[in-house]
């Protein structure tokens, strides 16, 4: 009997997937969704060359799937330059429906939440539960007051409204993040995060659509909108946020709660500094303790997934 592949591509809209951890593990599987800018390479080794999140959960027993999102990283046959929010959310909608076949927990990070919270609208059978690590918003929460300081109609300067860093957008290429944002925003005042290592962690980014990195600075219209949201009526979930993390303060993680709790969802804010966790930033998951934060975000799965039974 031939072996199943455990990678391949959902072919409409070229989305990359891989698959981790024993075939006939119980529980729902783990849906890894990252964040801009990054590839599902992410979850699977720190900048200094420890074992990632995905690896050390398939070694725990859970089967997870590692994604990338159409349009970037090893997902192919897409122009990038045209991927939206819309496109990234159709990939993953049709993995559900049609790859995976059975309901997950998804682990989504930073512009990979506003992916997810359209899963749950769109596939709530298919959505048992979520694990939010400082993950973006839905378009519900209000405007996200950018400030654009320049646009030629090729290049624009935006001033994110959440941070005040300063963003350079081009339209016509794939965005590499600059050292605005991997110092100010990502690392910032993490005191979690090697130095040593920033240029090992960037060699790992890759060119994020301008399209939608222009929706996540709320420059485009575009930034995914629940608009019905009774798939959240008693879906458990979690977000997972850290001090240090100018994007995701405790104001805007509580903004998202409100919202979510409004919409029936069984939510509550890990904040890590509540839980004696200090000094962590954006990226826990490269971060020197992260094997210390994977045991919050054990935790948190054992609590998602006995809400979702």
């Amino acid at each position: 009997m031939s072996l199943r592949a455990r990678i391949g591509h959902e072919p409409r809209t070229g989305l990359y997937w891989e698959r981790l951890g024993p075939d006939d593990a119980a529980g729902p599987p783990l849906l890894l969704i990252h964040g801009g800018g990054a590839t599902g390479a992410c979850w699977r080794a720190t900048p200094d060359g420890r074992l990632g999140w995905a690896d050390q959960l398939a070694a725990r027993g859970h089967r997870v799937w590692v994604t990338d999102w159409p349009g970037t990283g090893r997902s192919g046959n897409r122009d990038g330059l045209q991927i939206a929010y819309d496109d990234v959310v159709a990939g993953y909608l049709a993995l559900l429906r049609e790859t995976i076949g059975e309901p997950v927990v998804v682990v989504c990070h930073s512009m990979g939440g506003a992916v997810t919270w359209q899963l749950v609208e769109h596939e709530p059978g298919l959505v048992a539960g979520v694990l939010a690590v400082a993950a973006a918003y839905p378009a519900n929460v209000g405007a996200v007051n950018s400030t654009v300081v320049s646009d030629d109609g090729a290049v624009a300067v935006v001033d994110f409204g959440d941070t005040g860093v300063r963003m350079t957008v081009d339209r016509r290429t794939m965005n590499l993040y600059g050292d605005g944002y991997v110092f100010q925003q990502g690392i910032a005042t993490s005191t979690r995060f090697p130095l040593e290592h920033v240029d090992a962690m960037r060699a790992g980014f890759v060119g994020l659509p301008p399209r939608m990195l222009l929706q996540r600075l709320g420059v485009e219209p575009g930034l995914p909108r629940v608009e019905t949201p009774a798939g959240f009526e008693g879906k458990p979930i979690r977000l997972l946020t850290a001090g240090e993390d100018p994007a995701h303060t405790r104001a805007i993680e509580e903004r998202t709660v409100a919202l979510l709790r409004g919409w029936g969802a069984d939510v509550e804010l890990v904040w890590l500094p509540d839980r004696g966790i200090e000094g962590n930033g954006h990226f826990m998951f490269f971060e020197q303790n992260s094997d210390e934060l994977l045991e919050q975000v054990a935790e948190q799965l054992a609590v998602v997934g006995a809400v979702a039974r």
